[in-house]
């Protein structure tokens, strides 16, 4: 068990004046200070003894103004005891000098001189306790400010000699001015006031610092300097930082900061060598995580375009097989319906129901077959392809898409446009899942040997934690790395400008040099 030491010593500091600045609990439990009951005891007290020196000075005086020992009284109480002090002190003067040992003297209510002089005494008394209360609070703030000043560079000297770091200030002349206890020890003297780098080292060294502080002095900013010295120990290197200082007086001084990194410039040699050997490891790594990347690039493809093929096979299976299916069961209940006279009234509704449910099928069935590859695309091309599912899409969702597709548009390789149908899809998506944004747009253009698709919204655009860094481009979802990985197939990029105001998409292929004759109209 730890037992808490305690000392018997008496610890006091002093004001110039003689004032107790601060004691310890010792101190305190030995002189307690002041309290404020004693401080209302000192007013009634002084209150008091004016009345009775009034009256003992009577026969000096006189008794035409009984008010001179009490102003001496109420300044005392207001100076050193405070407003409220004061305050008894003003209402046992009034009360002792007009009503106590009668008839001695004696209040008149109706001697308009003696009113006057009882107000007079009440007026300028509360000045003159007002006067106190700032004069107290002045002195207070004073007195904290001189103890804090006297705090603060008593922890900034404790604080700088027990820095492992050499400090000092130097005037424009280079004469020191400061240095720290660390400083002292490493050069080995008491004290370095008033001299300069001359009188400490040798006359090449004297002449850089000397150097660096011109060099401080006439940029006006800081620097960071490293040399080296010869010590007792051995050779030191030194990390110096020297910056200006300018005092209240416009005064010019050079302040420095000086670290020992010797261990450190050491252990740097050391692992100059290993970081050559690890960055030799690292780009054979390297090229192992690129052609790493280069492989998954190609197989991310890959899954693309049999994701593709596998859309087109289940949008065939759907028209060809489910379709016609439905088709015939819609042939079939059609054959029904004209016998429906037949059935109860139930009966018929309900047969009609069904037929009404089975037309809506086929339709959306369709609408799946073609969403999941639109026989457009293979028989009238992008263009065609892009104008049907903008106004599907317009249909199904409600947000309005201002479609830009030149009519000169001419057909691409079936790859390209089955790439660039896709990109159009994901980018509407994203607008319906994460935009809220009630308007699109869509232009698609060839130019100078490049097709440009551009998707915009006006939506609350992609946060910024939602973004993450890929290369030079930043993107957010899966569904956008595979816009990516669709335009390097071809060889394009792609580009997300996004702020508040909303998000625009932008893709650029680059046209084949040589096309399929058939596929150009």
């Amino acid at each position: 068990m730890h037992e808490r030491l305690s000392f018997d010593t008496i610890l006091c500091g002093f004001e110039d004046d003689g004032r107790v600045m601060a004691i310890n609990v010792r101190g305190r439990n030995v002189f307690p200070l002041p309290s404020k009951a004693l401080r209302y005891a000192a007013g009634t007290l002084a209150g008091v003894a004016s009345v009775w020196l009034r009256i003992l000075f009577i026969p000096v005086l006189g008794s035409s103004n009984p008010y001179h020992t009490a102003w001496a009284a109420v300044v005392f109480s207001a100076w050193y005891c405070g407003p409220g002090p004061a305050l008894i002190t003003l209402l046992v003067a009034l009360v002792g000098v007009n009503y106590w040992l009668s008839p001695l003297h004696s209040f008149d209510a109706h001697n308009v001189p003696e009113v006057a002089g009882a107000i007079g005494f009440v007026v300028l008394s509360a000045l003159i306790i007002l006067i106190g209360k700032a004069h107290r609070r002045a002195s207070d703030k004073q007195r904290a400010a001189d103890v804090e000043g006297r705090r603060a560079r008593m922890l900034f000297e404790t604080f700088m000699d027990n820095s492992p770091a050499t400090t000092y200030l130097k005037d424009e002349g280079g004469r020191f001015v400061y240095t720290n206890r660390t400083n002292q020890a490493r050069l080995g003297v008491a004290s370095i006031a008033g001299k300069t780098d001359l009188d400490l080292f040798s006359p090449q060294l004297a002449a850089i610092y000397r150097a660096q502080d011109r060099v401080v002095l006439e940029t006006n900013r800081a620097h960071e300097f490293t040399d080296s010295t010869l010590e007792g120990d051995g050779e030191r290197t030194w990390l110096t930082i020297k910056f200006p200082v300018l005092d209240s007086e416009g005064c010019s001084f050079v302040g420095a900061m000086s670290f020992d990194i010797s261990d450190r410039k050491r252990m740097e040699d050391d692992l100059r060598t290993a970081r050559d050997q690890q960055e030799e490891h690292v780009r054979a790594r390297t090229r192992e995580l690129h052609v790493a990347n280069e492989n998954l690039r190609q197989l991310s493809m890959r899954l693309l375009r049999m994701q593709d093929e596998e859309r087109r096979r289940i949008a065939r299976e759907l028209h060809d097989s489910v379709g016609q299916m439905l088709v015939a069961l819609c042939l079939n209940l059609s054959s029904l319906e004209s016998e429906s006279h037949k059935l109860s009234p139930g009966g018929a509704k309900a047969l009609f129901d069904h037929g009404t449910l089975l037309q809506e099928t086929v339709k959306e069935v369709r609408t799946v077959s073609h969403l999941l590859h639109p026989p457009l695309l293979d028989e009238a091309g992008l263009s065609s392809a892009i104008t049907w599912y903008v106004e599907g899409f317009s249909e199904r969702s409600g947000i309005a898409v201002d479609l830009d597709i030149s009519k000169e548009f001419t057909r691409l390789p079936d790859d390209m446009e089955i790439a660039i149908f896709r990109i159009v899809q994901e980018c509407l998506t994203n607008i319906v899942r994460h935009s809220q944004s009630k308007t699109a747009g869509i232009r698609v253009l060839q130019r100078q040997g490049v097709v440009v698709l551009e998707v915009r919204d006006a939506g609350q655009g992609i946060r910024p934690d939602k973004l993450f860094t890929d290369k030079d481009i930043k993107l957010g979802g899966v569904g956008l790395r595979g816009v990516k990985e669709r335009a390097a197939e071809f060889g394009g990029k792609l580009g997300i400008q996004s702020n508040s105001s909303g998000t625009v998409i932008f893709v650029t292929m680059p046209l084949p040099e040589i096309a399929d004759p058939q596929q150009q109209s």
